[in-house]
């Protein structure tokens, strides 16, 4: 598993808004990204949205996602798994 690392303004919530239409309040971030895997029998989306729905139960603020890697598993001729490799942003809490 790679580290995780940390990258100011990554992503900038400001142009997402833009392109929304929202506004946004302070424009200064800290991300923390970490990378997580998601799997499915159906489909690339469906192992997309499996890895965020857990990633989103432990983790708090999530914002953005990123598609690292697409795998599978291939049997008899036809794709049998998908597995679809995430680098995955939230903002980090200011410390107490």
């Amino acid at each position: 598993m790679k580290t995780a690392r940390i990258f100011p303004n990554a992503h900038s919530e400001a142009s997402t808004a833009r392109k929304r239409g929202t506004r946004q309040g302070n424009g200064d971030h800290v991300y923390r990204v970490i990378e997580i895997v998601g799997t499915s029998e159906k489909s690339i989306s469906d192992a997309i949205d499996g890895a965020i729905t857990r990633a989103h139960k432990t983790l708090r603020n999530l914002r953005w996602f990123e598609v690292a890697r697409i795998s599978g598993h291939i049997d008899g001729g036809k794709v049998r798994h998908y597995q679809v490799t995430l680098s995955v942003g939230f903002t980090m809490e200011e410390p107490s």
